[in-house]
């Protein structure tokens, strides 16, 4: 009877998978996806959700106007939410924990943050020179503009609940090199200085010199990667240096202060290579694969294939064989020549093509989170390239789109990060879902079947009135031992034990999910009280 009721719901599931076309709208479930949660949010709307695998919501931070580009859920449970002014830290429940204006601390981001184990922050922020300023360091004068953008890393420490301090600085213009004025210091050879940047680099014609739009720290290491979509690189910098070490050449526990320990994904830029060693392409969120078969390991998203395919994007994972930290500097370029793994397929019959922002996680099965910034889709791609898992973003400047909706714009995540079960920032909470953000979705709702092991167990048990006014009755024919309602945010609002009948009239009207607990199994239901 078993067998043939899942029989009936993987074909109605696989029958229902082409209908949707917001939420999750393909899962296949012959395949086992990578457990955990993914956070996202739009670069169009101030909600950031947490959803599980079904595609239903478990946690939302509602951001009150301030559109969200930057998110992470942190180790402690908070959330960082920041945008290129202000940034939020709140907790579980949407409190606020600390806010900040940036233009107070004098900046403003750019692009990307990195979370610290300290509890500082890495920011990625723009970096701007005068064309006398880089005159003096030896620009090319054939290269028009009257100022020049780099990158600068600042590390912040949080201060009170609306201030910080900053604490340590990184800044490309001190590790640049050139050799077109042999008056200035930093005159040298290009290729047999691959520790600096070549400020005369042909493509850096233009006033927006590298472009950094993604940051990452390797605690274990005590190092940053930086990804600079104009140079089509990807660098590994020493974070164990004090500012004025950072600033120069030597010191730090590599020894190299702030030079680059380690350099990918296009060669020419440090004239050790041509176009056809480009393995790179104006890519987005490099950083380290922290868990799994791949730790250690570096995942990319490459916008143009490879470095040179236009029409095509790329996923990778890179194996960049340093040795605790200590890169390999082979024949004058930096290590390795290829990539690892590669993915450049199509998803639900769309060529993967992502022409800004974007991204990959490579998680501990080795499976693959692929955001697709503007499809507002995300995939979870398996090892051998075979697409598993699909789900598009169903909101956008404050809309959310009803299913069937087919044209949706303004919808992409700059980033989208699958949190496992067991991430230490889920540590002593309660989880628990509270529906789907759309209005209806049948793949959402035969996967919960599905995951639901406790079912059969259940079937028996009826909860009425739903909705309800004040009180909620149990029939079941087994004994209930307790009884728990949580709110949206996966807060216990009530507990009651031994009952079958249970009193809200205490709580606000709204959407609450109902726990119940009878010899040893669980079940859960949603329930509106109005």
């Amino acid at each position: 009877m078993k067998k043939t009721i899942l029989f009936i719901l993987i074909l109605f599931c696989e029958f229902a998978i082409a209908q949707e076309t917001v939420g999750l709208v393909y899962s296949d479930i012959n395949e086992t996806k990578a457990d955990g949660y993914t956070l996202f949010n739009t670069l169009s709307d101030d909600r950031v959700y947490l959803i599980n695998n079904c595609g239903e919501v478990v946690n939302q931070w509602d951001f009150s106007g301030k559109n969200s580009k930057q998110s992470y859920l942190l180790e402690n449970g908070n959330l960082w939410q920041s945008d290129q002014e202000t940034a939020d830290i709140r907790d579980w429940d949407n409190n606020v924990i600390w806010s900040v204006e940036f233009n107070s601390l004098g900046f403003r981001i750019h692009h990307d943050i990195a979370p610290l184990p300290n509890g500082n922050f890495l920011l990625l922020i723009r970096d701007t020179y005068t064309d006398v300023e880089m005159l003096a360091q030896g620009k090319d004068t054939s290269f028009d503009g009257s100022r020049f953008v780099l990158d600068k890393i600042i590390e912040i420490e949080p201060v009170g609940t609306n201030s910080a301090n900053i604490v340590w600085e990184w800044k490309f213009f001190d590790h640049l090199i050139q050799q077109f004025d042999s008056s200035k210091p930093n005159f040298g050879s290009i290729s047999a200085n691959p520790q600096l940047l070549d400020m005369n680099y042909e493509a850096f014609n233009s006033v927006d010199y590298t472009h950094g739009n993604g940051i990452d720290y390797n605690a274990d290491l005590d190092q940053i990667m930086i990804s600079a979509r104009h140079t089509s690189e990807i660098y590994v910098i020493d974070h164990s240096t004090t500012t004025a070490q950072a600033a120069s050449n030597s010191g730090g526990i590599y020894g190299k202060g702030g030079d680059f320990l380690w350099r990918w994904g296009n060669p020419a830029v440090y004239d050790s290579g041509t176009a056809a060693n480009q393995t790179l392409g104006k890519q987005h969120d490099a950083k380290w694969i922290t868990d799994g078969i791949h730790k250690g390991k570096i995942s990319v998203f490459s916008n143009d294939a490879y470095g040179t395919d236009l029409s095509a994007s790329s996923a990778h994972i890179i194996e960049p064989n340093d040795v605790d930290g200590v890169y390999n500097l082979d024949k004058g370029k930096f290590s390795p020549e290829d990539y690892f793994w590669s993915y450049n397929g199509t998803i639900l019959g769309e060529i993967l093509r992502e022409n800004s922002r974007s991204g990959v996680q490579i998680m501990p099965n080795g499976n693959a989170l692929i955001n697709e910034t503007n499809k507002g889709r995300i995939s979870e791609v398996d090892s051998s390239g075979k697409v598993i898992w699909v789900y598009k973003i169903p909101i956008s400047g404050g809309t959310t789109f009803d299913q069937y909706t087919k044209e949706i714009a303004d919808n992409g995540s700059f980033r989208a990060t699958r949190y496992p079960e067991n991430y230490v920032g889920f540590d002593g909470l309660t989880i628990v879902s509270s529906g789907i953000i759309e209005n209806e979705n049948s793949i959402s709702a035969n996967c919960a079947k599905l995951l639901s092991v406790d079912n059969l167990y259940f079937s028996d048990l009826r909860v009425y009135p739903n909705p309800t006014k004040d009180w909620l009755n149990f029939n079941f024919n087994k004994p209930i031992d307790q009884i728990k309602v949580y709110d949206i945010y996966g807060k216990i609002v009530l507990t009651q034990t031994n009952a079958e009948l249970v009193n809200l009239e205490s709580l606000a009207n709204g959407l609450y999910v109902v726990k119940i607990l009878s010899g040893g199994s669980t079940d859960s239901l949603k329930i509106i009280k109005n």
